[in-house]
């Protein structure tokens, strides 16, 4: 096989004619399917990349939010959790200090506001502290809900479910993350 490669090199390069059209032609189209595979491949692969980084951003976000949330529920310990009962979006619970407690602390609220006029996204409160995301919290998609016996709107132990809709928008598609968390006090 060597052999007859070296011959057909040999003879091309003492002949002067060149390559044929059909010969060209043939490895034209080699060359550009090679490529178009080439190519299809690094844009699938970057666009994959991106999906599952932002599928990660979003699911580190949420984890921080909620764990957040926790941390402060049972560092705090707070005697009762109320919501009030015009928070119609169920948006907001709020946090009565202990009544033996080490030092005066004072009423703190978990709150996911929605976007205000010039704000990038909404913002989630605890404690009157913005936790910062990359991620949009969709507001009117998330909510913090009190789950007392007989439908109260102040209790002393009770389930306390959150709902939390995180958007992260690439290019000129959105992602979103959907979580759904309940924890008992």
């Amino acid at each position: 096989m060597k052999q007859s490669v070296k011959t057909w090199l040999r003879r091309r390069a003492g002949d002067e004619q060149g390559v044929t059209l059909i010969e060209l032609i043939a490895s034209l189209s080699l060359v550009s399917v090679v490529l178009g595979v080439v190519y299809s491949s690094i844009t699938f692969g970057m666009s994959t990349y991106n999906k599952v980084r932002i599928e990660n951003s979003l699911r580190d976000e949420g984890d921080l939010i909620m764990s957040s949330i926790i941390t402060k529920l049972y560092t705090y310990g707070p005697d009762e959790i109320t919501q009030d009962a015009s928070d119609t979006n169920r948006r907001r619970i709020t946090l009565e200090p202990p009544i033996t407690g080490s030092g005066d602390q004072g009423v703190e609220t978990i709150e996911i506001r929605p976007r205000e006029e010039g704000q990038p996204q909404s913002v989630l409160y605890i404690a009157g502290v913005d936790i910062s995301t990359v991620s949009d919290i969709m507001a009117d998609q998330s909510s913090i809900r009190l789950v007392c016996r007989e439908n109260q709107n102040m209790c002393s132990s009770g389930l306390i479910e959150i709902q939390l809709r995180l958007e992260q928008t690439y290019g000129d598609r959105s992602y979103h993350l959907d979580l759904e968390s309940k924890f008992g006090f």
